[in-house]
């Protein structure tokens, strides 16, 4: 045990003999992280402007501007006269008009058109479609309550009470079932084509996922030395001892890199948030990353930096971590890579392989690579 940490710190040692590699591992996510979000000026929910234009002045009109304003979007009421100028100058992103009919279900065929609304679009597009977004996801609440409103009426029960008074009812035990817990959840289902391919973006954490196994890589070459590994190999035990105190020094310096990386984002950057399964996803992609590693140490040190290059660029471009990627090329190939899985993972996407798995594949390869290195005539030289 006391050769196991020697020749950890011996190895961590080495590590430190490139500073260069470290310090750029550290700087440049954060100069990106920067720079996006300087470029991204109103990269904030709070900063989206949105407005509503109300000419139905009605009871469903103002319980659907209560809505809107309740969420994270700054939603505010203008006059129809001051849309054209307000768009025009870019003080609002988007303006929902609410029209004089709104919520009147005896005038529509269908329910749902008693609670669509016009929509002005602004000069953002992705505040746009949040704007729009934001309001089909309040008005589909409403309509879908007046559906059940209806459905309620119908039933035998219901005789000698009106509408206001199935809607009061309604009302009184939706919170009632809200204090016991109860939660709903809405399916989306018969979505057209076009609807059902929708685009992932890419998290904050995808800098973080691919600096992390830049420094892996790179730092798994550095140790991956085959004069002292044949070295070792002619002791007893020595090869696993020293192929085991490289995985320490890897796993160490990895989480000194991406706890140095993150502290500093937090601190220039307070505001950026984390998918709640950071810790055991970006966990994974470290014990992938040092399989892969390892497995490109098999091929001799003069050759095996472009290959792995490669591969490893394949793997995250896949992956989705440079691009945004649609839902349906992750769900068929890029979540059975590992940085695809990754981004999956901290997308909160569906994954065939769940943690124990990708665990369990980590680990094979590492004793892959093992098995392999001890064969090796390259290493055994």
């Amino acid at each position: 045990m006391n050769n196991l940490v020697i020749m950890t710190r011996l190895k961590l040692k080495l590590l430190l003999r490139r500073p260069i590699l470290l310090v750029s591992c550290l700087v440049i996510p954060l100069l990106l992280s920067l720079l996006a979000g300087a470029a991204v000026v109103r990269n904030d929910l709070a900063e989206i402007r949105a407005a509503y234009v109300d000419l139905a002045d009605n009871e469903e009109s103002a319980k659907l501007a209560a809505m809107l304003e309740s969420s994270k979007l700054g939603w505010q009421q203008v006059g129809m006269e001051e849309v054209e100028r307000a768009i025009e100058l870019g003080q609002v992103d988007g303006v929902i008009v609410i029209p004089p009919n709104f919520g009147d279900r005896s005038s529509a065929i269908h329910i749902d058109d008693a609670y669509v609304c016009g929509y002005i679009p602004g000069k953002d597009s992705l505040a746009v479609e949040l704007i729009r977004n934001n309001y089909q996801v309040t008005s589909l609440a409403m309509s879908t309550v007046a559906k059940l409103e209806k459905d309620l009426l119908s039933l035998p029960g219901s005789s000698g009470l009106t509408e206001a008074g199935m809607s009061e009812l309604l009302e009184i035990k939706t919170e009632e079932a809200r204090r016991e817990g109860a939660n709903l959840t809405i399916s989306f289902h018969n979505l057209e084509r076009g609807d059902s391919l929708q685009v992932i973006q890419i998290p904050d954490t995808a800098v973080e996922v691919l600096f992390l196994s830049v420094y892996s890589l790179m730092s798994s070459l550095m140790l991956a030395d085959a004069a002292t590994l044949r070295r070792m190999q002619s002791l007893p035990g020595g090869f696993g001892r020293d192929f085991l105190s490289t995985l320490l020094a890897l796993t160490i310096s990895g989480i000194l890199q991406l706890g140095t990386m993150v502290g500093l984002t937090l601190l220039l950057m307070p505001g950026t948030s984390r998918p709640f399964n950071y810790v055991p996803v970006m966990a994974v992609l470290l014990l992938f990353m040092l399989a892969f590693g390892q497995i490109m140490a098999l091929i001799p040190g003069d050759r095996r930096f472009v290959p792995a290059s490669l591969l490893l660029f394949v793997s995250i471009f896949a992956g989705g971590v440079l691009i945004r990627l649609p839902t349906i090329w992750m769900q068929y190939v890029g979540q059975y890579t590992p940085h695809g899985w990754a981004i999956a993972k901290l997308s909160n996407l569906q994954t065939t392989v769940g943690f124990t798995g990708a665990v369990a594949t980590g680990l094979i390869l590492l004793v892959i690579a093992y098995l392999a290195q001890r064969k090796s005539e390259f290493l055994a030289g």
